[in-house]
């Protein structure tokens, strides 16, 4: 069967995805927006639902054509073609590849989590830049954490540019939104020490015990922690700052504590 083409700018569908740039028609709607074939491909890798896939021919290249035809494939996704200028309106970047997938939001529970792994968990308060909270999540999937909880207002966790900056990450890595209190009340119901990132606290990071059952607690990109997330938590520690700056960038603030617990489970 043929696929249904789109060359008309003002197509029903076309509106739909352009809405999908704004986190309110994500949220309304259910769904999100995957692009970049490496990310698409790791989507479908871990089994993620998906229900419609928009190609360009004409941007397609032919590296990538295979990925469409494992997309063909999945039983009961919608296939629609469109014209190069329609997959540029349509498209969440500048510059599209000729793939662009439709999914839903699938929003895992706290309480379906699996700490098997052993890994740490990472809790985000209010991060704000979608690059960030994706480099966050790619980081913690190759630390080997065990999840990513996500708390407070900041960025959602299903903007295009997370799953973009995670580099798929997000669909491999369990990943969950709930209220702060509600994430250190599961940590205590765990035996989970908290373990907030402050610039201004007293203990080296080096120093502190991370080989234990840790969540690494980090905040927005400007201000830190809150006051009540600061007094939650169970250890603060600071990474130390040797140069004109006050603190580092929050992804990579993550990177230290989490390549640190790593290194001190000897991984």
């Amino acid at each position: 069967m043929n696929d249904r083409i789109i060359s008309s700018l003002q197509n029903d569908q076309v509106k739909m995805l352009v809405k999908l740039r704004n986190r309110r028609a994500r949220d309304q709607l259910g769904l999100t927006v995957i692009e970049e074939p490496p990310v698409i491909a790791r989507a479908l890798d871990a089994g993620y639902p998906l229900h419609t896939v928009y190609h360009c021919p004409e941007l397609l290249d032919d590296a990538r054509r295979p990925l469409l035809a494992a997309l063909r494939a999945l039983p009961g996704i919608s296939v629609v073609e469109m014209t190069k200028p329609v997959m540029t309106k349509a498209s969440y970047r500048d510059n599209p590849e000729g793939l662009l997938v439709v999914a839903p939001q699938v929003k895992p529970a706290l309480d379906e989590l699996n700490l098997s792994g052993g890994g740490p968990l990472v809790i985000l308060e209010a991060v704000e830049k979608p690059g960030n909270l994706g480099a966050i999540l790619r980081i913690a999937d190759g630390a080997g954490a065990a999840a990513v909880l996500v708390c407070g207002q900041g960025t959602d966790l299903f903007n295009p540019n997370v799953l973009r900056a995670s580099r798929g990450a997000y669909f491999h890595l369990p990943t969950v939104e709930a209220p702060a209190e509600r994430i250190l009340a599961y940590c205590a119901e765990h035996g989970i020490t908290t373990v907030a990132a402050s610039p201004a606290a007293p203990n080296r990071f080096s120093d502190t015990d991370l080989a234990r059952p840790v969540a690494l607690v980090l905040g927005t990109e400007h201000d830190g922690l809150s006051d009540e997330m600061l007094a939650a938590c169970d250890v603060t520690v600071s990474i130390p700052m040797l140069g004109a700056g006050d603190s580092l960038n929050v992804a990579s603030s993550a990177a230290v504590l989490l390549y640190e617990a790593l290194r001190q489970r000897g991984a």
